[in-house]
């Protein structure tokens, strides 16, 4: 490795600020004026597209465009894409670049943990968060992005497309691209939202093409040659200026004649040769051996022509309008123009091809010494150097991986002979990584075999453990007691590692926390969430951080704190950017998020979130964390009694499961099935799907419950077809053992008393089933929950309807009594759509009416925001906020935030 590599990778910006940097007008160039006032003309289209192909000047009318936005008051913001930007993880960190420079790096601090913006009702596209930001900014606003034809990712073209079609009024957003990208431009000009001018929109006019030529006062040329060039180029921007370069050649003017049957490529190639030949000798050298670098700087420049002074030689280039554009305020770095760059690089390739080997070899080095890893990858490759691509690779996948650029890697691995990779333990770790959390299954055989080997072998100083990733991998196959016997013998206490090696041991102790949390163990759950947070920190790792914080809440959601985890979850998804970063970080913690809305009847926020996040979950979550998101969308759909969308919902996650080999969570999709026909009363149904399914033949850890089993499994399936088929002795038996085996889990408890109250019911025990069902409202009641009570259907409800009237009946509906309150029942019999006994629930009041500064502080309840903050905006101190909550809950006879936000809503004090 050469000295300092390692150092600049652990150094390296997520941001590529040149991407950030929007061009300079050139010497010459003249004002669209018509072009400008057509992007301009309709007040109504908030996007505007340039489409043409190369040379036909988007990226100066883009540039043009933005001058003139800035002088009319405008905040600007401009992004170029390149083909790297279809990596979701990358894309979101330049986006989010963009729009902190609009609205001030301190606004783009982490929202506060409640912040509604990021989940809830108020979510309702992936969108919400980039336009809620701009909305902010309170001024005209506009975005400019350059190269659009390079993303094909169907996720961010999905992204566009709905941000497209919802601009806030104060934006506009400027495209520029080669092709018309799949972002539903039919709809937008239908319901003109936006301005599409195309190649023959872009071209010059004849006015135009006099003006340009005027302009230059360099060469004088009669109004025959400039009318012949209007012809000959169509208007087309790029040979026109080519032509404008190369007429101080006289062979070109004599020959303008003869250009009339040149095809538009053909006629290009001829005038960049032409201009070209103009140049002196060492500027013709200087041109063709840096057109093969995709940005270049003076010392990168000297080092591939072997001459000094290449700054001077950039700026007067770019001083004289050879298609040469500064990247960077600085004038560090520059960039050719995509067409007149790859004329030159054919040629310098077809002619001299061991000058164009020697270019990309010098370029390899010096990006490898200047921890510039992505272009060093590629220049080595171009030359053949496969060893020192996959060095560069190994040392910037250690923050690909830790920062959840998975496609990054994959797509640079695929292109390595497979032999480099293997005979570098490093690199075949980290790819690892990727192949795993992206399923790629068949690609990750090829290199299962050199982490086998090497599995014992203590981890190098960087890291690299490979037992941890093919821990991750095992778990990711679904053989979860694989996993877990490989980690038995790594210490995730060790905290010597850094960087790549504190992300790996923090991965560890996440997978470790989960399988202390799914066997019951909380306490050492909760340890290991702590180291886990602790390797994160030190690694500054979004992917293993995104897990941490889906793990933990899993934690609360399943110790029956449910409004805990919705805490927790907020701030995890506020910290990850989740509107814009659909990366594998984020994915988890919207995994997890989803079954937690879902039992807190937040149904808007659980659309929101399977409409910014399901596809990301579909793709790389682990096995479990895929089945309970998808458990929990279909529940919500068939909440909102859309029975056919419930079924899709669960086809789609089957054909997920069976594509990936997951026979487990298969069966678990069945049982899901099973439920649902004994809601409805179709017992035959339900008891032929239960004898298809097969048992999964993969070893489970002893005491282990899958978090998806958690939601429905088979131990429950069983008991409902015993109630619901009329064997109650052996229903009886089932749950008693099952309530043995589940101290502790509160979640879980609460299905297991819901069913023994069913159970009760059906032997006719009426005071027996209203017993178990209080146990499982006083468990349910703390946390919020509300879906878990109305599952299992109507002899639930009608449990609940029974139990509250019972309760309005004693003492003139005082609260009397133990048991569970008046608000929380209405709660969850609004829920299940039952109209209550004796009055509704807009009809109640508080115990005692609010006083105003409790109404205020309720509000903020219902908005998330934190007892600290609150003390911030109202100049009070945090104990005096909580005196307010603690009389809050007294008047509406609840005992926690989440029952008191919906007493609020419930009595109108709450929009």
């Amino acid at each position: 490795m050469i000295p300092g590599a390692q150092a600049a990778a652990n150094a390296e910006a997520e941001v590529y600020s040149h991407k950030l940097f929007a061009p300079t007008s050139y010497t010459g160039a003249i004002q669209r004026k018509e072009v400008l006032q057509r992007a301009l003309r309709s007040s109504t289209a908030r996007v505007v597209f340039l489409q043409a192909p190369a040379g036909h000047g988007k990226t100066t009318a883009l540039q043009q465009l933005k001058s003139l936005c800035e002088s009319e008051g405008c905040r600007t913001g401009w992004l170029s894409f390149d083909d790297a930007d279809n990596d979701t993880r990358r894309f979101s960190v330049h986006l989010q670049a963009v729009v902190a420079s609009l609205i001030g790096d301190d606004a783009m601090d982490a929202p506060p943990a409640g912040d509604e913006d990021f989940a809830g009702p108020k979510l309702r596209t992936r969108t919400d968060w980039i336009v809620d930001r701009l909305l902010k900014i309170g001024a005209p606003v506009a975005i400019f992005l350059d190269e659009f034809q390079v993303l094909t990712n169907k996720s961010l073209l999905a992204f566009f497309r709905e941000l497209f079609e919802h601009v806030p009024a104060n934006v506009r957003i400027f495209v520029g691209s080669r092709s018309v990208p799949d972002i539903g431009m039919a709809k937008l000009l239908v319901n003109n939202q936006t301005t599409l001018l195309r190649a023959d929109d872009l071209r010059f006019s004849r006015s135009e093409v006099e003006q340009f030529f005027a302009s230059s006062g360099a060469i004088e040329i009669s109004r025959e040659e400039v009318e012949s060039v209007y012809l000959h180029t169509e208007g087309w921007p790029a040979a026109i200026q080519l032509f404008r370069l190369s007429l101080a050649n006289p062979d070109v003017r004599r020959t303008l004649a003869d250009f009339g049957a040149s095809r538009p490529r053909e006629l290009a190639e001829y005038l960049t040769d032409s201009v070209l030949s103009l140049q002196p000798p060492d500027d013709q050298e200087f041109l063709l051996r840096t057109s093969l670098l995709g940005r270049m700087c003076a010392p990168l420049c000297d080092e591939v022509t072997g001459r000094s002074r290449s700054q001077d030689t950039l700026l007067r280039l770019e001083r004289s309008g050879l298609f040469i554009r500064s990247l960077d305020a600085e004038l560090r770095w520059f960039k050719y123009h995509a067409l007149f760059s790859t004329f030159l690089a054919e040629q310098l390739r077809s002619e001299t091809p061991e000058i164009a080997y020697e270019v990309h070899q010098r370029a390899a080095a010096w990006h490898y010494r200047n921890g510039n890893y992505e272009e060093a990858v590629h220049h080595a490759l171009e030359y053949g150097d496969a060893e020192l691509a996959a060095d560069a690779l190994n040392i910037w996948a250690s923050n690909l991986v830790s920062r959840a650029h998975l496609m990054t890697v994959e797509r640079w691995f695929s292109r390595l002979p497979l032999e480099v990779t293997l005979s570098r333990r490093e690199l075949v770790v980290k790819v690892a990584y990727a192949l795993t959390f992206l399923r790629r299954y068949s690609e990750m055989r090829k290199i299962e075999l050199v982490l086998e080997r090497d599995a014992d072998l203590p981890p190098v100083a960087t890291g690299c453990h490979c037992g941890i990733v093919l821990s991750m991998a095992a778990m990711s196959r679904n053989e979860v007691a694989k996993a877990f016997a490989i980690l038995e013998n790594v210490d995730v206490r060790n905290r010597e590692m850094v960087g790549f090696g504190a992300f790996e041991y923090g991965a560890a102790a996440n997978l470790l926390a989960y399988q202390a949390i799914t066997c019951g163990d909380f306490e050492r759950g909760r340890e290991l969430i702590a180291i886990a947070r602790d390797h994160n920190e030190r690694s500054q790792a979004t992917f293993s951080g995104g897990y941490t914080v889906a793990i933990d809440s899993m934690g609360y959601l399943l110790r029956g704190q449910i409004d805990e985890a919705q805490i927790r979850l907020r701030t995890g998804m506020a910290e990850h950017q989740p509107e814009l970063d659909k990366s594998f970080a984020s994915a988890a913690i919207a995994s997890c998020y989803a079954i937690v809305l879902y039992e807190a009847n937040e149904l808007d926020g659980l659309e929101a979130m399977a409409g910014a996040h399901l596809q990301a979950i579909a793709d790389s979550t682990l096995p479990d964390w895929m089945l309970t998101a998808y458990l929990a969308v279909a529940r919500g759909h068939d909440a909102r009694g859309r029975s056919n969308k419930c079924s899709e919902v669960l086809d789609e996650a089957e054909a997920i499961c069976r594509a990936n080999g997951w026979t487990r969570l298969v069966s678990t999709l069945n049982w899901e099935r099973v439920r649902r026909s004994l809601l409805t009363g179709d017992a035959v149904r339900a008891n032929k799907i239960a004898a298809s399914i097969r048992a999964d033949k993969l070893p489970q850890p002893e005491g282990w419950l899958p978090f998806a089993e958690e939601i429905e499994g088979e131990i429950l399936g069983r008991i409902r077809l015993a109630i619901h088929g009329g064997d109650l002795a052996q229903a009886t038996e089932l749950i008693s053992a099952e309530m043995a085996d589940a101290s502790g889990r509160a979640y879980r408890l609460i299905k297991l008393h819901l069913l023994e109250a069913t159970l009760q019911h059906r032997k006719g025990q009426r005071n027996a089933s209203h017993r178990s069902l209080r146990k499982a409202l006083q468990l349910a009641e703390p946390g919020g929950y509300v879906r878990v009570m109305l599952d299992e259907g109507n002899d639930v409800i009608n449990l609940l309807q029974e139990e509250y009237s019972a309760l309005q009946a004693s003492v003139g509906g005082g609260e009397t009594r133990l048991g569970p309150s008046r608000v929380y029942l209405e709660l969850l019999l609004n829920a299940a759509g039952r109209s209550l006994s004796t009055s509704s629930a807009s009809g109640q009041r508080p115990l005692e009416a609010l006083t105003d500064r409790e109404k205020e502080i309720l509000v903020f309840l219902a908005n998330g925001v934190s007892n600290k903050e609150m003390a911030g905006r109202i100049f009070v101190s945090e104990n005096t906020i909580k005196f307010h909550l603690k009389n809050i809950y007294s008047k509406l006879a609840v005992s926690s935030r989440v029952q008191a936000i919906t007493a609020g809503r419930q009595l109108g004090l709450i929009a």
